[in-house]
């Protein structure tokens, strides 16, 4: 019955002197390869920290088209006085979300909601995925609630032609935040 709890006892503890031993010799490394390069007159290199993904980012005309989409008419005032406040939190998701990145846009979320569908690059398997998507269309522009907008965003593969539809809605929280329920 002992001996289960000793024999992992003893690896742990092998283990333990092992680490101790490896970052030793890696002290030892270092000192030895700063002080031949001091001898030799070379500089230490510093590593350069290499990004571990590339995401693609929107064009210039791909900005533009969003803005224009976001600036569109939305006929009913209560309405456009709500797209307006909501455009910079908009533009954040959408942009991030055309170009197959959900980093970072969780600080845009509403309270106790999240994310649940696939990114709209999910559904172009003929798209290029190293290009965003373009936000051809937004429309559907509809206040669920006084504090709550819902609307629909067209994206468009401009290499393969494939489109893609998504509903969303913003609600405006009680500190004036507009943040995506869906």
């Amino acid at each position: 019955m002992h001996y289960r709890l000793l024999v992992p006892l003893i690896a742990a503890m092998g283990l333990a002197g092992c680490a101790t031993t490896l970052q030793d010799v890696n002290q030892g490394l270092t000192g030895l390869n700063n002080t031949l390069a001091a001898v030799s007159g070379t500089p230490i290199a510093t590593p350069q920290p290499r990004p571990i993904f590339n995401a693609p980012q929107l064009t210039a005309q791909q900005q533009a088209s969003l803005l224009q989409a976001l600036q569109g008419q939305q006929g009913d005032k209560r309405v456009g006085q709500s797209v307006r406040e909501a455009t910079p939190t908009i533009r954040a998701v959408l942009e991030k979300r055309a170009c197959n990145s959900s980093a970072g846009s969780r600080v845009f979320t509403a309270p106790g909601r999240e994310f649940a569908s696939l990114l709209p690059m999910a559904y172009t398997p003929y798209h290029n995925k190293a290009a965003c998507l373009s936000v051809a269309r937004i429309h559907g522009w509809k206040m669920q609630a006084l504090n709550a907008l819902s609307f629909e965003v067209v994206y468009l593969a401009d290499d393969s032609g494939e489109t893609v539809k998504a509903d969303h809605e913003v609600v405006k929280q009680p500190d004036g935040a507009w943040l995506f329920s869906r």
